[in-house]
């Protein structure tokens, strides 16, 4: 008896499986930590609502009527003298003989050939020029027609008077702004140039983590040209974005 209960006590006993409960465990708290962040992100992704768009335009007063032409003169061509030549005959030049010089004239006759120009007319006009014109237009252009220029100083325009918007882009929330449950208007000043395109524009108020998103949309609008007296004309508009959650 006592050499079978020496043999039973010497056998190996199996391994347990302790060495698996330490990565078992940390797997398990990794998940539900994971859970905790992923789940109030998927909530506020799935109550976002649209953002608001107004824009708000407002109407400079009218430019001062340009001043009134100066006083008509008329043009004077002055008084052209003119000599009375002699009419001499051809005659046939022979080589190594010399040639009497022609006469000079001892009577100068002064003839008045009037004044030039037309009624209407200025100094320093061209011919072919129209009445109130200006010095250096262009023959054929239509009297008042000025030059496009797309430096010309912005106005600002009314509600009832802003162009029609070709292109919006709408402000994308950003992630931020979703996961600190942050909601705001923004308030943009901008300026589009004398094609329609949004050239500049800046935060006039609103919250820093919305700021850029409505910036970053705004810049990418495109409106009609604003005609003004037949010109296309830089416009100054005010744009508000309305960032809003449900269930705040």
């Amino acid at each position: 008896m006592f050499g079978e209960s020496l043999i039973i006590s010497g056998e190996k006993r199996k391994p347990t499986k302790r060495y698996l409960t330490l990565p078992i465990s940390l797997l398990i708290h990794a998940l539900a930590i994971a859970s905790l962040v992923v789940v109030p992100l998927m909530m506020a992704d799935s109550n976002l609502p649209e953002v608001k768009v107004t824009n708000v335009f407002v109407m400079a007063p009218p430019p001062p009527p340009p001043p009134p032409p100066p006083a008509a003169k008329k043009k004077s061509g002055g008084e052209q003298k003119a000599t009375e030549a002699k009419k001499t005959e051809s005659r046939p030049v022979i080589a190594g003989r010399l040639v009497a010089p022609i006469e000079v004239p001892t009577i100068i006759q002064e003839e008045d050939v009037g004044s030039f120009g037309i009624e209407g007319g200025i100094e320093g006009g061209v011919e072919g020029g129209v009445e109130g014109g200006v010095i250096g237009g262009v023959l054929g252009g239509v009297e008042g027609g000025q030059l496009i220029d797309d430096s010309q100083q912005a106005i600002r325009v009314a509600s009832v008077q802003r162009p029609r918007k070709i292109k919006e882009v709408r402000p994308v929330y950003p992630q931020i702004a979703l996961t600190a449950r942050i909601q705001g208007v923004v308030i943009i000043e901008a300026m589009t140039d004398i094609y329609g395109r949004v050239r500049q524009a800046r935060v006039v108020s609103g919250h820093p983590l919305l700021n850029d998103a409505a910036l970053s949309a705004i810049k990418q609008w495109v409106y009609e040209p604003y005609i003004l007296n037949g010109i296309p004309k830089p416009v100054i508009f005010t744009a508000t974005v309305t960032f809003t959650l449900q269930n705040m």
